[in-house]
């Protein structure tokens, strides 16, 4: 290759229905001179999008890649990798868009894209890849609905409930956020629901759009996407970092709320799970670290997003390791310092609450009945 081609890259995630499609066939059709090649993922034996796509008509020089029966930041990973490859480096196309599939996290799938681009800038005989921008394509009516009418979504099973999750996952983590069938929706719920977007996602760009059209330039070269940055775009990420810095005007009319919860001693496991399970539907998104009397050593990581609800381990609390050790970890890494308590260490519960019309002193009061002491119960 005589010389280095540098070919950009965006994914497009969004769960069903929400009009991913229909943005990727309005590329397709770009006046604007872009050259696109499009992967598309379904997680079924027939993929579904790529047909529709191709029947949409494909400009000259486009090409539509189907992966079919798995997801791109696992069982498929070594297949995107490979085409991502082979489109950049015919030298046909100007820009990849990757369809995630309409179920897929989007944090996963842009580690593997992002690794495979730094890997490929490594060669002078390969095509430079760039990942430019995560699109978010949102539903404005579903999700007003979602978020603002309470109602389930769609009904209630264990895999659409799932998809509410991922929604919220989707809007925080994206640079680009297209609220698309923007005219079903009136011009007051359409702010209400950039209100509710930027109380969980601080910097994406927002774009309006009706039956998936959006300028070209909203979408490629648009040099947005840092991997840093787009994940501590995040409200909730932001506010672990920063609790006094959120007083969003638009945010704050349409009673939209964040504050930590930080204390430092553990959970009763078995009280906490009783809150969990019945606590104010006004709470949106929770995520942070939870000590629990259950393990008082190991940290874990509370998530909470709509009906979903993890607990997963995040590893050994620093505090819990021998002095020396702990004095050579803490030479290591002197940010420890920053949130270490003389008495405690790193040993801490710290969550974020993100929701609307929610009422802060009641929730902090519940929580606060699930604290046991620690000190008292490790010594038993």
């Amino acid at each position: 290759m005589a010389d280095t081609k540098n070919v950009k890259i965006a994914l497009i995630t969004g769960y069903l229905g929400a009009g991913k499609t229909t943005v990727l066939n309005r590329i397709l059709a770009n006046s604007e001179g872009v050259r696109a090649a499009v992967i598309v993922n379904d997680i079924g034996e027939i993929n579904v999008d790529a047909s529709l796509i191709k029947e949409g008509g494909l400009a000259d020089g486009d090409e539509v890649i189907p992966l079919t029966n798995g997801c791109l930041c696992c069982t498929l990973s070594d297949d995107l990798n490979l085409q991502l490859g082979d489109i950049a480096d015919s030298g046909d196309f100007d820009y990849i868009f990757i369809e995630a599939s309409g179920i897929c996290e989007p944090i996963p799938i842009t580690y593997t894209i992002s690794a495979f681009c730094n890997q490929s800038k490594k060669s002078d005989k390969h095509a430079h890849l760039d990942l430019d921008n995560i699109v978010a394509v949102v539903d404005c009516a579903r999700m007003y609905d979602e978020f603002n009418g309470g109602k389930a979504l769609l009904r209630d099973t264990i895999e659409e409930d799932d998809l509410e999750s991922l929604l919220i996952q989707q809007i925080e983590f994206c640079t680009t956020l297209i609220l698309n069938k923007s005219d079903l929706v009136t011009p007051e719920q359409l702010r209400e629901l950039k209100a509710i977007i930027r109380g969980l996602q601080r910097d994406a760009v927002i774009v309006e759009a009706v039956r998936g059209e959006v300028p070209m330039s909203e979408l490629v070269n648009t040099n947005r996407f840092d991997f840093d940055k787009a994940y501590r775009s995040a409200v909730w990420m932001d506010a672990m970092e920063h609790p006094e810095e959120h007083d969003d005007p638009e945010v704050l009319e349409y009673e939209i709320s964040t504050f930590v919860y930080d204390r430092r001693r553990p959970f009763d496991v078995d009280r906490f799970n009783d809150f969990v399970s019945s606590w104010p539907e006004s709470i949106i998104r929770v995520k942070g670290k939870v000590w629990l009397n259950c393990d008082f050593d190991m940290s874990y990581v509370f998530e909470q997003a709509g009906k979903q609800v993890q607990l997963y381990e995040n590893g050994i609390f620093y505090d819990s390791f021998p002095k020396e050790e702990q004095q050579q970890m803490l030479l290591e890494h002197p940010e420890l310092l920053e949130d270490w308590d003389h008495e405690y260490g790193d040993r801490v519960t710290k969550l974020c609450f993100i929701g609307r019309h929610m009422d802060k002193d009641e929730i902090i009061a519940q929580l606060d009945t699930c604290l046991t002491d620690w000190i008292h119960e490790a010594s038993m």
